[in-house]
């Protein structure tokens, strides 16, 4: 991913869930920043909004940085990928 984007719809990796966030592309690393912290209580579940995510979080092969009780992701550029 090769551009920076706010208010991005985020698939969380592993989960039927996606988040508001904002993505930033620093060196060869993509920093995802949430609205808020992304726990199971935070989450949008909604098909629908599931559906038309813009981009998809992933922890593999490398986990990176996660802190969801921050909302904060720092993972390999090729980890956030644009759907």
């Amino acid at each position: 991913m090769a551009d920076s984007y706010t208010g991005a719809l985020v698939k969380y990796c592993g989960h039927r869930a996606v988040f508001v966030a904002d993505i930033v592309r620093v060196g060869n690393a993509n920093v995802v920043r949430a609205n808020r912290p992304v726990t199971m209580e935070n989450v949008v579940r909604d098909p629908s909004h599931i559906r038309v995510a813009t981009h998809h979080l992933g922890d593999f092969p490398t986990s990176g940085f996660w802190r969801p009780d921050l909302g904060v992701f720092v993972v390999p550029e090729d980890q956030v990928v644009e759907l």
